[in-house]
């Protein structure tokens, strides 16, 4: 007969088998899957005008060759946290010539009317501020395009950027403050390009 002790060690045995038993036919447990990423959704921030549609000619009257005033824009659903609007008005092939900035708009305004005062400081939308263009400090506002004759087609882009802030930035501001103040405050930008060109006078 088998002494305690004997049959001790060979219980021992025999759990320790039925353990090597039991891992060896036991499946690895399966990794939980990773997270599928976010799915990029289209969005429906949009810029547009009554005058012109994206990457059309830019009618005459909102240039220097015109009455050079501003045009109408209306825009439509913006970013949820959007607390205010800037608008930038450049030449990306004139090295990004400003002709217009304006900040403080509310975010519950959904257009602005053409022919907007030169004023820094416009009465309507109410809070808005307006800088002065490239050319400097004698002007300000919204100025019409003024390509270089021969210059070929100019892409004059409206961008309109939706900003989790109001800008604490003076009015008459420049193009450098303006860009400096909106960095880190784009929620999401909508833009609306318009053509334009002084060809060569055939004699």
């Amino acid at each position: 007969m088998l002494s305690t002790r004997g049959r001790t060690v060979i219980d021992i045995a025999i759990v320790v088998a039925s353990m090597a038993i039991w891992q060896a036919t036991t499946p690895a447990p399966v990794p939980a899957p990773a997270p599928a990423p976010p799915v990029a959704t289209e969005s429906k921030f949009s810029l547009s005008c009554e005058s012109f549609t994206n990457e059309s000619a830019l009618p005459k009257e909102f240039t220097a060759d015109g009455s050079g005033h501003s045009p109408a824009l209306r825009w439509r659903d913006p970013p949820a946290g959007t607390v205010s609007f800037a608008i930038m008005m450049d030449d990306p092939n004139a090295r990004g010539f400003v002709h217009w900035t304006i900040w403080g708009i509310p975010a519950t305004v959904t257009q602005l009317a053409a022919n907007m005062p030169r004023d820094l400081e416009p009465k309507e939308p109410e809070g808005a501020r307006q800088g002065v263009t490239s050319w400097g400090r004698e002007r300000p506002g919204y100025w019409g395009s003024a390509p270089p004759t021969g210059s070929g087609v100019h892409h004059y882009t409206f961008t309109l950027f939706a900003l989790d802030t109001k800008l604490t930035l003076d009015p008459g501001a420049n193009p450098k403050q303006f860009k400096k103040a909106i960095e880190g405050h784009v929620l999401a930008k909508a833009t609306l390009v318009g053509l334009y060109e002084r060809p060569l006078v055939k004699e």
